[in-house]
């Protein structure tokens, strides 16, 4: 399925290197903190910060969908995922 996707203003790609845990807000959307390693600017022995670069809110029908087209992009088909359905 094709979707005509519309910008009318640059959104910027974003890197990030993880994601913490989850959040499920109770109605229905999680809720995602993606976050990028990077040096501390505050130990100079070498440690690393996660540094929180993105937060994004999806209903469970698009977090489903997102875990089906990742897998298929990543060429990856294992118990049963791509045939995952939402319980109602």
């Amino acid at each position: 399925m094709h979707q005509l996707l519309i910008e009318p203003a640059i959104v910027p790609d974003i890197f990030c290197t993880g994601l913490a845990e989850a959040e499920d807000l109770g109605d229905g959307n999680f809720r995602f903190t993606l976050y990028a390693k990077q040096r501390s600017f505050h130990d100079y022995a070498g440690t690393v910060d996660l540094v929180i670069v993105a937060r994004l809110i999806m209903p469970a029908g698009a977090v489903m969908e997102a875990i089906q087209m990742t897998m298929k992009a990543m060429g990856v088909a294992c118990c049963g995922g791509e045939r995952l359905k939402l319980r109602h």
